[in-house]
């Protein structure tokens, strides 16, 4: 009786494994996973080279895991009976009962002092005003909803660090987002914070400046979207999460947003509603991540230059009255040093804009601060 049992597993095992071997191989492989929102790895080609430094390998391994038969089913098969067995962790995205958060690891440390030594010469090189926004991600604002013992980041830590290391003005959150947690400050399936969010950051911003009458005033929204599925919804396998609604409070009315996405200029409003119909729908703000922006806004104040990461396209709507051009330099993308761009558009003020988790470990920083 256990050797028919032994050999009906082996002949089921094995009967799996050539389904889905069969169906890898009839399968086309498919080239973007819009449940995920990311380019998915393509067959690797074969060198010799590539096999003796073990890269063949490692480019293998993350073509079969990327284009497995039934991948989005089965990830979310996964994290469901995980959840079942009582584990709230899934891809480093904790699940705190209708929340999706995303887990923030202790950063090297010398990547983000070689950031902050960076700020600061870039700061000794200029003659006009340079403030840094880091932003806490929601792991820090609901640290009380994540699941018992949730390793992560202390961010309190970190931000006390960069406060005390930087030459350059620190715009600190903290006090301005705890006071209003309870008004859906970060989206529930996305890493961004909401324009709610963004907006008291944006205060907070305008009144250390001293521009605090040119915020707008916070009225009835816009809904651009009641069916946001965001970055966290699509890596963590959590499926029954209730999807986010995305708000605009600017009209965008007279602004314009001249933006470089493949390398030459394209002009949009404040609002990209392509975006709406796709996965990535935080991306109608500004039309997403881009090398270089430029928002003409009809106002008077003057240029400002924010080098940025994602979290500054739903906090620019609400700096449109207080500045004529709002420059937005993303380092990832765009390498020219931060003071020759500085020169040659005549800019007035820098804000660096960062998530937390991003500030400790971009390392374009010091390639355009230098």
């Amino acid at each position: 009786m256990k050797t028919l049992t032994k050999i009906l597993t082996i002949s089921l095992f094995g009967a799996f494994l050539g389904l889905f071997l069969a169906l890898h191989l009839i399968l086309p492989d498919r080239d973007f996973s819009p449940l995920e929102n990311r380019v998915l790895a393509q067959k690797p080609a074969f060198s010799t080279g590539a096999v003796l430094d073990g890269s063949f390998f490692d480019d293998l391994e993350e073509y079969i895991a990327d284009q497995f038969p039934l991948r989005d089913g089965l990830m979310s098969l996964k994290a469901d009976c995980e959840r079942l067995w009582g584990r709230k962790e899934n891809n480093g995205v904790y699940l705190a009962g209708d929340r999706l958060i995303e887990r923030v690891d202790e950063p090297d440390e010398t990547r983000l002092n070689n950031n902050l030594a960076a700020l600061n010469r870039f700061k000794q090189q200029i003659d006009i005003p340079a403030y840094l926004m880091p932003v806490p991600t929601a792991a820090w604002l609901y640290a009380d909803e994540l699941p018992a013992g949730a390793p992560t980041a202390d961010q309190d830590a970190l931000l006390d660090q960069i406060r005390a290391g930087s030459l350059v003005g620190v715009v600190d959150l903290r006090e301005t987002l705890a006071a209003h947690r309870d008004e859906n400050l970060f989206y529930r399936t996305d890493h961004h914070w909401t324009s709610r969010g963004a907006y008291y950051a944006a205060e907070a911003f305008l009144n250390r400046i001293g521009k605090g009458g040119a915020l707008p005033a916070l009225g009835e929204p816009t809904v651009l979207a009641d069916d946001f599925n965001g970055t966290l919804f699509s890596s963590s396998g959590y499926r029954h999460i209730t999807p986010d609604t995305i708000e605009a409070y600017v009209s965008g009315e007279g602004v314009t947003v001249e933006t470089w996405r493949n390398g030459s200029p394209e002009t949009i409003g404040l609002y990209d509603e392509r975006f709406l119909t796709e996965k990535d729908k935080y991306s109608a703000f500004l039309g997403g991540n881009t090398p270089l922006s430029i928002v003409r806004t009809g106002s008077e104040g003057g240029r400002l230059l924010i080098v940025r990461d994602s979290f500054a396209d739903s906090f620019v709507p609400f700096l449109t009255e207080a500045y004529s051009e709002i420059h937005l330099f993303d380092a990832r993308y765009y390498k020219l040093p931060l003071t020759q761009y500085i020169a040659e558009n005549e800019i007035d003020a820098v804000l660096f804009l960062y998530s937390l988790p991003d500030l400790c470990t971009d390392p374009n920083l010091a390639v355009v601060c230098k």
